[in-house]
C-alpha cells in the first residue's frame, strides 16, 4: 500500500463510486467512469486530493456534478462546492435539480466527481483488488 490516503480512497471508491457500464450507443461498448457520489465534501476531498496527487490525474480534467432538491439555492450550493473543492464551476455539468425531499440537515446537496478514463480506472481497480487480496 502506497498510503494510508490510497487505502481509504480505494475503499470509498468500491463503496461509493459507480462501476463500468455499457455505453448504449455502440454494441459491445463499456463505459469506465471514475466517479465518487457523496454529500460530505470529505469524502469527495480525500477521493479528490488521492487523485490528483497520487494518481496524477489532471485537475483540468475532473468534472463535476450538483444534485439539489426544487426550493433550493442552486448557485449557492454551486459555490459551496466549487469553495470546498477548489473546482472552478465551469468543470462542473449541468446540476440536476430533483422533487422535493425530506432533509434533516443543513443541505448542500450531493455532488458528484467524474473522470472517464479506461487506463485510469484498470490501474485503480488493480490497486483496489491488490489491497482486498492482501486483507483475505
Amino acid at each position: 500500500m502506497e498510503s494510508k490516503r490510497e487505502l481509504i480512497a480505494l475503499i470509498l471508491w468500491w463503496c461509493e463510486g459507480t462501476k463500468p457500464r455499457r455505453d448504449m450507443r455502440w454494441k459491445n461498448a463499456y463505459l469506465y467512469p471514475i466517479e465518487i457520489i457523496n454529500s460530505d465534501p470529505r469524502i469527495i476531498r480525500i477521493f479528490l486530493d488521492y487523485l490528483r496527487d497520487e494518481v496524477k490525474v489532471p485537475f483540468n480534467k475532473l468534472r463535476g456534478q450538483i444534485q439539489i432538491h426544487e426550493g433550493d439555492n442552486r448557485e449557492e450550493i454551486e459555490d459551496f462546492w466549487s469553495e470546498v473543492l477548489k473546482i472552478p464551476k465551469v468543470q462542473f455539468n449541468k446540476t440536476i435539480i430533483r422533487p422535493k425531499g425530506n432533509r434533516f440537515r443543513n443541505n448542500h446537496g450531493t455532488f458528484k466527481l467524474r473522470f472517464y478514463d479506461r487506463k485510469t480506472h484498470e490501474l485503480l481497480q488493480q490497486r483496489l483488488t491488490r489491497e482486498i487480496d492482501s486483507i483475505q
